[in-house]
């Protein structure tokens, strides 16, 4: 089962298409910070992810006082403005696991430090290769993560559902 640790922004995308349990239904062993899921603030979704986390199949890593000073010590050449980026960058060195991210300078820091690194399309992509959703559904996906982040390659996606189509 292989090991990634996830930001903010993956669990946001995949709440907002209604992807998290088949996200969660990948084999593959999901963790992320007590600092990224305290940035999930709306009710809802902190109930979503409290969800998993009970059920073990999010694990949660706390750090103590002397690891949040590495942590926000962390040097990088890229400004990583908040500690829930670093934090996820910092633990994933330490397991030297993959990263999901969707965040532009995390995933270039994250690379250039020698991690694997993949965003919410390729976690969609990955649900269908697994055959947990049809490929309908997987079209209604990538539509629906167009309108919640228009920061994601367009092109990218469509080529996809092209894909998906024939």
């Amino acid at each position: 089962m292989k090991l990634f640790i996830t930001d903010t922004n993956v669990f946001f995308d995949l709440m907002n298409i209604e992807a998290l349990p088949e996200f969660f239904g990948l084999d593959f062993e999901i963790c992320t910070t007590d600092f990224v899921v305290n940035e999930i603030l709306r009710l809802e979704q902190a109930e979503q992810i409290q969800n998993f986390i009970r059920s073990k199949q999010l694990t949660v890593f706390s750090f103590s006082s002397d690891e949040i000073d590495e942590v926000v010590n962390l040097k990088t050449k890229r400004m990583l403005r908040r500690i829930a980026d670093k934090s996820v960058l910092w633990k994933a060195l330490q397991l030297k696991c993959q990263l999901l991210t969707g965040d532009k300078n995390l995933r270039n820091e994250a690379e250039e430090n020698g991690l694997e690194v993949h965003g919410s399309i390729w976690v969609v992509m990955k649900i269908l290769n697994a055959k947990l959703l049809t490929a309908e559904k997987g079209i209604e996906l990538y539509e629906k993560l167009k309108i919640v982040n228009d920061s994601l390659p367009k092109e990218e996606i469509e080529k996809l559902i092209k894909k998906l189509k024939s």
